[in-house]
């Protein structure tokens, strides 16, 4: 197989042949519709024989004007004359070097976008006995587009210096086995937030030459599981999919690489259990394989009509083929027929004149660059925030002691308390509060009434003790009459206070110590006696100022902050249980089952987890984590009650 190429008379790819052919070349983000095209494959010996060569192709090409993209496909039942036409992109018919056609002017062109990071998917579809494995894998005269692409893809490799990584994995009763590696372990299907298709723990081999490729090649293909039926001497029980993966630098000074992914894939044919006289294990793969292109069509008939839900996950085929139909790659569909069964012909072909409707939106995969250049998009994400004035500390520059959040602040002097007698245990510390964005506690009036309160109260001390009021220097401005100049705050001391003091102090404080019940010690000082239920304003506040005044130390709001406060402790308790917790403990809170339990312990031997949305990593969605972190929250507190 080392010659493959020249069976065929594939010539190596230039260097300059790396961009794609103008009538297959997509745009980024371009709309690319599934391409499909028909191999008729020809008559076997066994079915000449026994009809002594007397056979009628059940499939023929109608004559179309050979300007037209598409053809029209006659499929005609000679025993009932029963006929039916259908429109597909092209057409090839029962020559034996028909899949080197296809693989010239079908796959050719869409391997050098994969060097452009582009995506791409070929599969083969029809019934069993159609001619798909023949048409992916090929044989040792006449390769399938398996080894033809792999072989192009090399060549193109020479001149690019790019490099390759090939996988290659079956779906067997619905579940994913792995052909590179021969421990049969079954491969998880994982759906990252960005809906990507991720296989954890499926094997990956560089390839360097078409020597090496083959030996992995038919190493795999002995592992795939092939059985015979009463159809089809060596029939397909499972898809294979091989995929190639190419990595092409893109010589800049970051080190940046373009990925694209081809996916090769050959699905095994639905079956007709009355003919081939299935029974035991060949029964129940026959029942999986035909569920699964069950499941295929719906997806096909959900695309077609728009529908809201797209049935992917109804079977691990319609997941894998998920960026094909609907998705990012660009789609190519060999719909194999059988020329001698005219009812197989008229099912496949249904199918794939459907599938041209569907809409792929093609665009090429991000570049894969170094930890520098995400630490430099973060930085330049930081810097903009702040220059719009929406991070954390862009916030706390402002005055948050004023009412007036969204302007610059200007200076105030720092409070002081001086007394004739020596200060001891004196202690700094400055004083740091969150601003509330988009709220104002008071307007206009309101904040000169609590500049005149504090100033009264201040005068009413100084007959009692010898301290330094506060002193507010130049404190209107030109945009705000209300409004400080300076944009810091300034240190204050904290050192031992009378309860009229503290009163001033707590006036100066944002509006939630403002409001605040304030105990007393003083027996001599009384300022009305005190609600502890309902606190009550220490002044009062005329006109429409009241109006816009709310008081925020209800027993309401104590109680939802009590409670954000419990849910904050419950999320970080839950965080802290799964990355400690065995498989067993795991599956005992509700919400959690075997396979998640599974997949939160292999998720956390190579990351914990740091919050709740670390679970979207095994493929859950935001509603499902929330959901499941509830179901836990609701059952512990339902303990509690019943505890209590």
């Amino acid at each position: 197989m080392a010659n493959q190429p020249e069976i065929c008379g594939i010539k190596p790819t230039p260097a300059q042949g790396v961009s794609t052919p103008g009538k297959n070349h997509h745009p980024p983000s371009s709309i690319s519709k599934v391409r499909v095209i028909v191999r008729v494959r020809p008559f076997l010996p066994r079915e000449l024989s026994s009809r002594n060569g007397n056979l009628i192709s059940s499939v023929s090409l109608r004559e179309s004007d050979s300007s037209s993209d598409e053809v029209t496909l006659l499929l005609k039942d000679h025993e009932t004359s029963r006929n039916e036409c259908y429109k597909l992109d092209a057409f090839f018919g029962q020559e034996d070097n028909n899949v080197c056609q296809i693989f010239e002017s079908e796959v050719r062109p869409l391997i050098p976008g994969i060097f452009q990071g582009f995506n791409a998917t070929i599969f083969a579809y029809g019934a069993t006995g159609s001619g798909k494995t023949y048409t992916m894998q090929g044989s040792d005269k006449l390769p399938g587009l398996m080894p033809l692409a792999m072989s192009n893809i090399l060549s193109m490799c020479k001149c690019t210096g790019s490099k390759i990584v090939i996988s290659y994995y079956e779906i067997y009763l619905d579940k994913c086995y792995d052909l590179l590696d021969p421990k049969e372990k079954e491969i998880l299907i994982w759906e990252d937030k960005d809906g990507q298709i991720h296989l954890k723990g499926l094997a990956q081999t560089d390839v360097s030459s078409i020597d090496r490729f083959n030996e992995i090649f038919s190493s795999a293909i002995q592992r795939r599981k092939v059985a015979h039926t009463g159809l089809n001497d060596v029939s397909s029980r499972s898809h294979g999919v091989l995929g190639i993966t190419i990595s092409t630098p893109c010589h800049d000074s970051v080190g940046n690489a373009v990925v694209g992914k081809l996916n090769l894939i050959d699905l095994a044919g639905n079956e007709d259990n009355k003919r081939t006289c299935n029974e035991g294990i060949r029964l129940q793969e026959s029942a999986k394989i035909n569920q699964s292109l069950f499941a295929l069509s719906n997806v096909i008939y959900a695309l077609n009509n728009g529908k809201s839900r797209i049935p992917y996950r109804e079977s691990k085929l319609t997941r894998i083929l998920q960026d094909s139909l609907g998705g990012t790659s660009r789609a190519l569909m060999v719909a194999c027929l059988n020329p001698g069964e005219y009812q197989e012909c008229v099912h496949t072909v249904s199918l794939a004149a459907r599938s041209r409707h569907v809409s792929n939106f093609v665009h090429p995969s991000h570049k894969n660059g170094n930890s520098n250049m995400k630490i430099d998009m973060e930085a330049k994400l930081l810097a903009w925030l702040e220059s719009k004035g929406k991070t954390k500390s862009a916030q706390r520059t402002g005055f948050c002691h004023s009412p007036f959040l969204g302007r610059t602040p200007s200076s105030v002097k720092s409070t002081r308390k001086f007394n004739t007698c020596s200060r001891t245990n004196e202690t700094k510390a400055v004083r740091r509060s969150p601003c509330t964005a988009g709220r104002n506690l008071f307007n206009g009036g309101g904040y000169q009434l609590h500049c005149e309160e504090a100033q009264k109260l201040a005068a009413a001390e100084t007959n009692q003790e010898n301290f330094a009021i506060p002193v507010y220097g130049d404190i209107l401005s030109e945009s705000n009459p209300f409004l400080p100049d300076e944009s810091s705050f300034v240190e204050e001391e904290a050192i031992s206070m009378s309860p009229l003091t503290k009163k001033i102090k707590s006036l100066e404080t944002p509006h939630r110590e403002a409001l605040s019940p304030i105990n007393s010690n003083s027996g001599n000082l009384h300022f009305g006696p005190c609600d502890p239920k309902t606190p009550k304003l220490l002044f009062s506040i005329p006109g429409d100022v009241e109006n816009d005044f709310q008081v925020l130390d209800t027993p309401l709001d104590k109680f939802t902050a009590r409670s954000s406060r419990l849910k904050s402790s419950l999320v970080q308790e839950y965080i802290e249980f799964l990355n400690t917790a065995s498989r067993e403990e795991l599956m005992e809170l509700k919400g959690i089952g075997e396979k998640i339990a599974e997949y939160i312990v292999e998720l956390r031997e190579t990351s914990p987890l740091k919050s709740l949305g670390d679970l979207e990593k095994i493929g859950l969605s935001s509603k499902q984590v929330h959901n499941m972190f509830g179901r836990a929250a609701r059952g512990l507190l339902a303990n509690l009650v019943l505890n209590a």
